[in-house]
């Protein structure tokens, strides 16, 4: 397992850098679509979606919606605010979901609606992510986004392998800890201290700012590991998919962007380092 992840990561990291540093515009918005696709596909699957045709229509639709919104020019803050309240409602409903027993839960599989769920999760992610790449401060700001949040699991990991004995939700995910969730905030703000220190040159004021809003960044991060992780869970499978071996499917790669990505455009904006407009690529 670990040498099947060692070898994705190893071609994972060379593309995802090519497309920061080698793509422009178009190409990385190409590039967005194909994560849609693909993580569009997977969402149809834990949302028991096992018509052809009915997937691709849906994915069609998905893929639609995002090019709407792009193209009349709705991909700015008011989006992300809207989005950020939505993950907000989510959180308090993980904090319920967690604290209930399911051992007697009769009914497997996701609601009638999980579908329209995959649009909210994932046609905001792929629109944040071509803001930050329009943006003039790009690629550092995907760069600073992608280290934080990767420092964050990776600190969780190490954290909670060490030091965990305090479970954080195990009706939803039993395998995550209070002292890993620490361990990765932590993480993060280490990461997010060199970034606002040597990258974005903050001032004293800005940077202690800074680095509170990167504690619910971090935060939300976890909440959208833990929302996929109860999809999965009601699904029935352990990985979204099979696409990247060792690590699952896209969905498993992404699903803490989803979360963390609103907030962190939305600090952005109040830092004055994004343009409060819709840029088109093309």
């Amino acid at each position: 397992m670990l040498k099947q992840r060692l070898l994705t990561a190893a071609v994972l990291i060379p593309l995802f850098l090519a497309a920061l540093f080698l793509m422009s515009g178009q190409g990385f918005a190409i590039f967005l679509a194909v994560i849609l696709v693909l993580s569009l596909s997977e969402w149809a699957n834990l949302s028991a979606i096992q018509s052809p045709l009915i997937k691709t229509i849906y994915i069609l639709v998905g893929v639609a919606i995002a090019v709407l919104i792009q193209y009349s020019g709705f991909a700015g803050q008011e989006l992300f605010i809207a989005v950020f309240v939505l993950w907000c409602f989510v959180i308090l409903r993980l904090v319920v979901f967690s604290r209930q027993d399911h051992t007697k839960d009769a009914t497997p599989g996701n609601g009638s609606l999980a579908w329209l769920v995959g649009y909210f999760v994932l046609v905001p992610t792929v629109l944040g992510l071509l803001v930050l790449k329009l943006s003039d401060l790009s690629p550092q700001l995907l760069l600073i986004f992608f280290f934080t949040i990767w420092s964050a699991d990776t600190g969780a990991y190490l954290a909670g392998r060490t030091w965990g004995k305090h479970k954080l939700a195990p009706a939803i995910s039993p395998g995550k800890t209070i002292e890993g969730v620490l361990g990765g905030v932590v993480a993060a703000l280490i990461a997010a201290t060199l970034a606002g220190v040597l990258v974005l040159e903050l001032p004293q004021d800005k940077l202690v700012l800074w680095l509170v809003a990167i504690v619910i960044v971090t935060l939300f991060s976890v909440a959208g590991d833990l929302f996929e992780s109860v999809y999965k869970r009601r699904a029935g499978v352990k990985d979204s998919g099979k696409l990247l071996p060792g690590h699952g499917g896209v969905l498993d790669r992404i699903d803490s962007a989803c979360a963390a990505l609103p907030p962190f455009i939305l600090v952005l904006y109040q830092f004055d380092l994004l343009a409060n407009t819709g840029i088109n690529p093309f």
